[in-house]
């Protein structure tokens, strides 16, 4: 089945946007529309599984903030336009799941992401989670007349500062080396199957962080992280990752930890790539630091490599 992202899109240009030339003419050449946000529908992941809660056809309009007097009058409107012509596939809503409806531009960044216009400063970027800023650019844009909405978009989609993506990029292979390459086979040593898996989660984790990192792309809500690496990251990498995850440690052991430093040599090929590290270490700890010592900025250079921030 066609996904609700689509099936939006078919709805409003057959009848919201005609409706809204007709009933709307002098804010048109102001108005934003389209479907972003919470929901596996705006990243194209849904499935039938999805169908179950939150699911169909809806969209957004965004209108500058002057206009925000305006709102009650557009969410009428689009009551009205959804009874009278009922999709075939109406959204279906749930307690917590996400709401659709008319919002100013700087009103939608705010609650998504704190931020009317997007985050200036390294402090901004830093508070802000990264599922949201995966949420802020992801989904489609209809229409947008005023560019408004377009130009925060791009903003954020030019991604971290630098030096934010350097220290995230450290952390990352710290944790690598930390949880694939040295707690694992201690816990699965000890027997400690469930501490082993930690570590492997941990593993695992982090190198789709780096990976995310290296594309310059913002991870998405947990559970689809590798659904989306399946998008741009390297087969041997991921397929070795469901390795992982589908590896029994008890019996295993030994081979988990061969394939944790056939992932570790892929993702240091990559860094290699892109110029990143010089060393011919195996061990991640020796990538983490040369790449913190990369970072112009004094007070994040100066942190721990395997400081989170």
């Amino acid at each position: 089945m066609t996904g609700a992202l689509a099936l939006s899109h078919e709805y409003f240009e057959k009848y919201a946007l005609p409706s809204l030339r007709e009933r709307f003419p002098e804010l048109l050449t102001s108005l934003a529309a389209g479907l972003v946000g919470n929901g596996s529908e705006c990243f194209g992941y849904d499935d039938e599984i999805s169908h179950d809660h939150d699911w169909g056809v809806d969209f957004f309009l965004w209108l500058p903030e002057g206009y925000a007097a305006r709102i009650p009058e557009l969410a009428a409107w689009k009551a009205e336009l959804l009874e009278t012509h009922p999709p075939e596939f109406p959204r279906t809503k749930s307690e917590y799941g996400a709401r659709v409806g008319i919002e100013t531009v700087g009103g939608f960044y705010r609650s998504l992401i704190g931020y009317p216009e997007g985050p200036k400063t390294l402090n901004d970027w830093v508070n802000i989670p990264e599922e949201n800023l995966a949420m802020a650019v992801n989904g489609e844009i209809f229409l947008d007349n005023s560019g408004e909405f377009t130009k925060t978009r791009e903003y954020l989609l030019e991604f971290f500062p630098e030096d934010l993506r350097l220290k995230r990029l450290s952390h990352s292979c710290m944790m690598m080396a930390q949880g694939g390459q040295y707690n694992f086979g201690r816990c699965a040593a000890r027997g400690d199957v469930v501490a082993a898996r930690s570590a492997l989660s941990q593993f695992s984790d982090a190198v789709i962080a780096a990976l995310f990192l290296l594309k310059r792309r913002y991870r998405p809500y947990y559970k689809w992280r590798y659904h989306a690496a399946l998008e741009f990251a390297p087969d041997g990498i991921l397929t070795a990752l469901a390795e992982l995850a589908d590896a029994k440690i008890s019996a295993a052991a030994e081979d988990i930890a061969r394939t944790v430093e056939r992932i570790c040599r892929g993702v240091a090929y990559l860094l290699r790539e892109e110029g990143l590290i010089t060393t011919q270490e195996t061990f991640f700890t020796a990538h983490g630091e040369e790449l913190r010592a990369r970072i112009a900025h004094d007070k994040l250079r100066e942190l721990p490599a395997q400081y989170e921030i």
